[in-house]
């Protein structure tokens, strides 16, 4: 936060100096324009009107000599920092366009326009400014808890596809999610106009979808090591168990989010070293099981990503809306 003194300007007007990074950042120059509008007790500065055309971005990738998983971040790179237009172009783009057809067609609103031996390009139609990002937060919300359902019938049922399914459905809203505020970050003031949210703020909600997605590859990771592992009855009733406790401490999490209850928050916090100590029992008491270990640490991956979304509640002031 800066502070800048009021200065009388004739009889009718008042000024202050605008900060020299802030112009920098928005591009402005001498004599350009900057819109103003009154909130509350607040006055925003916008560098435009909102409805003003701003000029749309676009990025063209090369894909030879880079492997499918480079060339899948350089897009979701791109599509996260908001570029309209995607061209990908290479000698060996031929032999890699089946994959990243599906790439595109994995992030919300990114379609193929255009497509050659050597080329494709990629259109993004999505208007951020129709963006709720609590609305997003809660679909992800809902994807989870049918992810640790289907977990939890991992031992009777086989339901890795389901899962697999709806943590790339979580995937995809992820990614929305941080375009939106890295969109907020550029936009800040119709971010704070249209969700009364600062800077702040869009980064404690950054930090809470990434520990949601964490989660999300915890359960998949979770189902894969039950359809494989040999438990008997007693020793599956015992793993389940500490299952739900997870699962509870995810659901009050989100319940501490939702209603931003500090003290919930810290409550789920307070179960963490015995439910790792429960972990620890429980391996401790099977250890001679195959790949036990290493579902364990599963377990405590999701718990510790459960807790990192409980400081963000009693870290943050904001209430979703």
């Amino acid at each position: 936060m800066e502070y800048r003194k009021l200065i009388a300007f004739g009889k009718s007007s008042y000024v202050i100096s605008m900060p020299k990074s802030w112009v920098i950042q928005n591009k402005l120059k001498k004599g350009d324009l900057v819109y103003l509008e009154g909130k509350d007790n607040d006055l925003i500065l916008s560098p435009r009107k909102e409805n003003e055309n701003i000029e749309e971005k676009s990025i063209t990738i090369l894909v030879d000599g880079k492997s499918l998983r480079r060339i899948q971040r350089e897009i979701i790179s791109a599509y996260i920092k908001d570029y309209k237009t995607i061209t990908l172009q290479g000698e060996e783009l031929k032999d890699k366009a089946k994959e990243i057809q599906d790439i595109i067609q994995n992030l919300m609103a990114l379609e193929v326009l255009e497509q050659t031996s050597k080329k494709i390009v990629a259109k993004d139609f999505l208007d951020m400014k129709t963006i709720s990002l609590f609305n997003l937060v809660r679909k992800i919300d809902v994807i989870l808890r049918a992810m640790m359902e289907d977990c939890e019938k991992m031992f009777s049922e086989d339901n890795c596809d389901s899962i697999n399914h709806r943590d790339s459905d979580l995937n995809r809203l992820s990614f929305l999610i941080f375009r939106a505020v890295e969109y907020g970050v550029e936009h800040s003031s119709f971010i704070y106009k249209k969700y009364n949210l600062q800077a702040k703020d869009l980064l404690n909600i950054w930090r809470f979808v990434f520990n949601l997605e964490a989660v999300g590859d915890g359960v998949k990771r979770i189902a894969r090591f039950m359809k494989e592992v040999k438990l008997d009855h007693k020793q599956k009733e015992k793993f389940l168990k500490i299952l739900r406790e997870a699962k509870l401490g995810y659901l009050r999490a989100l319940k501490s989010f939702y209603e931003h209850e500090p003290e919930l928050a810290h409550a789920v916090l307070e179960t963490k070293n015995q439910f790792i100590n429960d972990c620890d029992q429980f391996y401790t008491e099977n250890k001679k099981v195959e790949n036990l270990g290493l579902m364990m640490e599963k377990v405590k991956f999701m718990a510790m990503n459960v807790h990192h979304l409980s400081r963000v509640v009693y870290q943050s002031d904001f209430t979703p809306k």
